[in-house]
């Protein structure tokens, strides 16, 4: 059974920049609280691109390789698992506001089978969207406060 989580959050930056940030896997620990590391496989983010990501959530270490389906700069990146403990896939579109701030919308499909036990997917779902929505405002935070300092 597939669970979908969706969230769509702002951020005080251009889609180009919001792109560089969050659709660069090696920058995954910087934003993301639940991620632990990354090792990218194959050179710089792009279509074909492979890496490693250790996330560390509900208790459990969770180490994945990921493939990288679509990277356009400042429109949409999208990825998939190749290997780990469960399957997902996930997207991020990004488009501008008429302030020049972008409007990220993520959505994420995981197939969990019995990794989490018992857990119903509803909980799960709500898991992934409070940490994303964490992750999301302390990102965007931080960018506005670079940005009053330029």
């Amino acid at each position: 059974m597939t669970v979908t989580a969706e969230y769509a959050f702002h951020l005080p930056v251009t889609p180009k920049e919001a792109f560089e940030l969050i659709s660069d896997p090696a920058q995954d620990p910087v934003w993301q609280a639940a991620c632990v590391d990354v090792k990218l496989l194959n050179g710089e983010p792009r279509p074909g691109g492979r890496y490693e990501i250790t996330f560390q959530l509900i208790g459990k270490r969770m180490e994945f390789t990921v493939e990288i389906d679509e990277f356009v700069p400042g429109r949409r990146s999208k990825f998939h698992t190749l290997d780990g403990p469960f399957g997902y896939v996930g997207t991020y579109d990004y488009a501008e506001n008429s302030d020049g701030t972008t409007t990220v919308h993520w959505t994420f499909e995981v197939e969990p089978g019995d990794y989490f036990g018992i857990m119903p997917k509803s909980l799960l779902r709500k898991v992934l969207v409070n940490s994303v929505k964490k992750d999301s405002a302390k990102l965007a935070t931080t960018l506005g406060q670079e940005a009053r300092n330029r």
